[in-house]
């Protein structure tokens, strides 16, 4: 068998076998790929679904999800880290 294309990975997601091609790390793709897998399988066993679309698309609300509860995490602690550099610059203020 010939080795595919720099750049071109070969995945199995949910029992299915896809060819995609990727600009950046092959092994983070394959790590990404594993774990839209792993997330799929969970659901798919979680909600008794079996139709590969609705698991998909379950997985892809779930995922959703999670980032939007980082992004939310994220935004609090830029607040809390520019709220506590201001304190920190008042204070140097005072005794400069």
């Amino acid at each position: 068998m010939t080795n595919p294309p720099s750049g071109v990975v070969q995945v199995r997601i949910y029992d299915r076998d896809y060819t995609l091609r990727t600009s950046g790390d092959p092994a983070r793709l394959r790590q990404i790929c594993d774990h839209i897998d792993e997330r799929m399988r969970r659901v798919s066993a979680s909600s008794g679904a079996v139709d590969t679309l609705k698991v998909a698309i379950l997985t892809a609300i779930s995922v959703a999800d999670d980032l939007l509860r980082v992004q939310e995490e994220l935004v609090k602690i830029d607040e809390s880290v520019s709220r506590r550099s201001r304190e920190c610059v008042n204070m140097l203020d005072m005794f400069l």
